[in-house]
């Protein structure tokens, strides 16, 4: 009898699968969602649209594109949409790496640059975080200089840690190193900070985007690259047809008629996770990392059992595991304010 074990590819022998716990009764802080419902009218509006289901949607996106341009002043030809971010990871992989070729990371981060770069046969150099917060600029270089490494993913603000690289290292990174850059921006939005305007100046920058995060469209998979026209169509030659459904781009397009009120929750989340930084920051016992996401990093002394307590009491956070240069430690997002509110009374009990 056939085994497919047999036959699977040996790099993929020991990946599992990607896996997220779902407990209906607790407060969900594990996903680095936006916890805030969509504004009064978006929903009305997009259920009452005309879909023709029966069809393949667009497949370019047209007008998803160009409410796209209109947000980020980027043409068109300028702007890839994807099935969420992780297709646009595997994408980038897919056309610029492969058998032979070397992506460059820097852990801690991301888990799935790790796992596209397995799934689409390009090999990983990882070149650790200092302190598991700063930019190795030097050794991303360095590492930048084999000519296997075609690829480096750079992750700002990054996730897990919430750091904020200096603009001027990740300019210098696209500059120098000679390599397709990937510049992945999921929580730019709450940090208030792009690199999108240098995307003219350079050929090898991408710049990936979500509407998971500060736009709440997470359940719909949304997800764009900025880059320039002639990248974007390398890019393209490899994206799958009709990746985008239809209901999820008329999502887009009005999420970005109501940036307005997008703009105003995301103030209000700035503000509920600097209070969460804040008092996580008086408990004794426990180590913070600063943010500039819509989540945050700490480590009590026994993470595991803080994490099981936490659950018991009614809050879902993300256990990191053992994080490369920081160790065991818990990952909590924004949600509504009474949430986090309460979130820090059980922590406190918790750890006391």
């Amino acid at each position: 009898m056939t085994n497919p074990q047999t036959l699977l590819r040996p790099a993929l022998r020991s990946l599992k699968a990607y896996e997220s716990k779902s407990l209906p009764n607790c407060v969900r802080m594990e996903a680095n969602e936006n916890p805030f419902p969509w504004p009064e009218g978006m929903r009305n509006e997009l259920f009452q649209g005309d879909f023709q289901l029966n069809r393949y949607p667009d497949g370019q996106a047209s007008l998803l594109k160009k409410a796209l341009a209109q947000y980020t002043g980027m043409e068109q030809s300028g702007i890839l949409t994807g099935n969420g971010s992780d297709e646009l990871i595997q994408l980038i992989l897919s056309s610029f790496g492969g058998e032979g070729k070397k992506v460059i990371l820097h852990p801690p981060t991301f888990s799935m640059y790790q796992v596209a770069s397995k799934v689409t046969g390009t090999g990983f150099v990882e070149v650790p975080l200092l302190q598991g917060v700063t930019l190795d600029v030097e050794g991303i270089l360095r590492a930048a200089q084999r000519p296997e490494a075609s690829v480096i993913i750079l992750c700002n603000p990054n996730n897990p840690t919430g750091s904020l690289f200096p603009r001027e290292d990740l300019i210098r990174v696209v500059r120098e190193s000679g390599k397709i850059v990937a510049l992945d921006e999921a929580y730019g939005e709450f940090a208030g900070e792009s690199l999108a305007d240098q995307i003219t100046n350079y050929p090898n920058l991408l710049v990936m985007k979500t509407f998971s995060k500060a736009f709440a469209l997470a359940g719909l998979r949304l997800g764009y690259l900025l880059g320039q026209p002639e990248t974007i169509e390398l890019l393209n030659r490899a994206r799958s047809p009709f990746n985008v459904n239809a209901f999820t781009q008329r999502a887009g397009v009005l999420a970005l008629k109501y940036v307005e009120d997008f703009r105003q929750q995301t103030r209000i989340i700035q503000r509920e996770i600097e209070n969460l930084y804040l008092g996580i920051k008086e408990i004794s016992g426990v180590t913070v990392w600063s943010t500039r996401a819509n989540f945050v990093l700490f480590q009590p002394a026994q993470p595991n059992q803080v994490y099981e307590a936490l659950i018991q009491k009614g809050f879902l956070v993300r256990n990191m595991g053992n994080l490369p240069m920081i160790g065991d430690a818990l990952r909590a997002s924004v949600s509504l304010p009474e949430d986090n509110e309460r979130f820090l009374t059980v922590l406190r009990e918790i750890v006391s």
